[in-house]
């Protein structure tokens, strides 16, 4: 199916969004684990779930809009012919 530039910009904004926000959740959370400090694990752990979690649920957000998108499209073809 062909994708209007909008669609290919959430596209691809979801998946840097998604590849980025794991990557800078592990480098935060390994940062918060060189810092020595004290309960440093429990607030990594916290800081790692917490950012991973928040990064697919955008994802899936960004990537069901695209799906109702597609959905839609089929639609309109169906009711033309």
């Amino acid at each position: 199916m062909k994708r209007t530039i909008i669609e290919k910009i959430i596209l691809v904004i979801a998946w840097t969004g998604l590849i980025g926000g794991i990557l800078f959740s592990i480098l935060y959370s390994h940062s918060v684990l060189e810092s020595g400090r004290e309960m440093c694990v429990p607030s990594a752990m916290t800081s790692l779930v917490g950012g991973v979690f928040l990064s697919v649920g955008c994802w899936a957000v960004l990537m069901e809009i695209i799906a109702l998108s597609d959905r839609i499209k089929n639609l309109e073809k169906a009711t033309d012919k």
